[in-house]
């Protein structure tokens, strides 16, 4: 999200951060936003400077506009910080701090309790995924379709629900993302050193504690952005490999070593669809399996399939659920036994 300092809503949504009365979670989705858009920082940075000054006024019980307004601008016409323009042209510029002064002096007063009671923006409910093994690879279907394989001591914490503007979760460890596309939604990655943003796209990403963070893209293309500092940033697409050294982003090429095969050894289902499951053997093993209802296809399965071939694992699918298996032409069909 881009921040538009003639968006009300984003003019208090930047007040209830400078206030200091956003929770944890809130706060930090925010920071998201404004590590991954420069713009965001500096429009923070400039209204951070206006709210210290008229901070003097937060526990005033009532608001004088007018008076906060000559005051704040007596001050800053004092210390030289307006603009050196025509009268009318400096006239305009006023008017716009004015409504930050308005804006951040009313939220310091009325607090959340009034103004961000329309929004109504509820905190998401988290799932936190942990592979504590080493050997296993836990592999998850979001909500959106996106399927994440996360590697063994790793934490992995994703919304049941994606909010409407974007995908965003965490990682701690190492995860290969096979992200849905949806332009209109990006997908957000926080991890201990980088923020990853992508629209849709297939990479690794490595971020345990004490080692050096990796990426690598294997199909399209993400932003890196340093978690401490906004203004370092770097594109990358397919066939290259991107390491942190030092608080620089280094950019290499990479060529498929069989280094991204780890995901697909043992990998683990837990209350998965068989939906879900049999889409991630489908792209993995490049078959056509298909299955045959509704009902059958929301089945939900725990399973584990280590290096098995598609064989044994459509007979494992079947003896599990007590399904059938069906060849025809180049499909594998799944369907119950009571079906006729």
């Amino acid at each position: 999200m881009t921040l538009n300092e003639n968006n009300t809503e984003h003019l208090e949504l930047i007040a209830k951060y400078l206030a200091n009365e956003m929770d944890e979670n809130e706060r930090a989705n925010f920071e998201i936003d404004i590590a991954l858009e420069p713009s965001n920082a500096r429009l923070i940075n400039e209204m951070r400077g206006e709210w210290e000054m008229i901070d003097k006024h937060s526990n005033r019980k009532s608001i004088n506009v007018n008076s906060a307004w000559e005051k704040l601008n007596e001050r800053l016409e004092k210390e030289d910080l307006l603009p050196q323009a025509e009268p009318q042209q400096r006239r305009l510029g006023a008017r716009r701090m004015l409504r930050y002064a308005a804006m951040l002096v009313g939220v310091a007063i009325l607090g959340t309790a009034s103004l961000w009671m329309m929004s109504k923006q509820e905190t998401p409910q988290m799932v936190s995924v942990l592979n504590a093994q080493g050997q296993n690879t836990m592999v998850k279907t979001l909500a959106d379709g996106s399927v994440v394989y996360v590697g063994g001591k790793t934490s992995f914490e994703y919304p049941v629900k994606f909010s409407k503007d974007e995908r965003k979760v965490a990682l701690k460890g190492q995860a290969y993302f096979d992200v849905a596309k949806n332009p209109k939604k990006p997908f957000i990655i926080e991890t201990e050193d980088a923020y990853i943003q992508v629209l849709g796209t297939a990479f690794n990403v490595k971020s345990y504690d004490q080692k050096a963070f990796e990426l690598i893209v294997e199909r399209g293309k993400v932003k890196v952005t340093l978690k401490n500092d906004s203004s370092v940033s770097q594109i990358v697409v397919a066939g290259e490999k991107l390491v942190i050294n030092k608080n620089n982003l280094q950019k290499s090429a990479w060529e498929d070593d069989g280094s991204l095969a780890w995901r697909l050894g043992k990998m683990q289902f837990k209350d998965e669809t068989l939906q879900n499951i049999v889409r991630v053997i489908n792209r993995n093993y490049q078959s056509n399996i298909t299955i045959a209802d509704e009902q059958t296809a929301s089945r939900r399965l725990t399973v584990t399939f280590d290096e098995n071939s598609l064989s044994t694992i459509t007979e494992l699918i079947c003896i599990t659920l007590n399904l059938q298996s069906e060849k025809k032409n180049n499909q594998i069909i799944l369907s119950s036994t009571d079906a006729k």
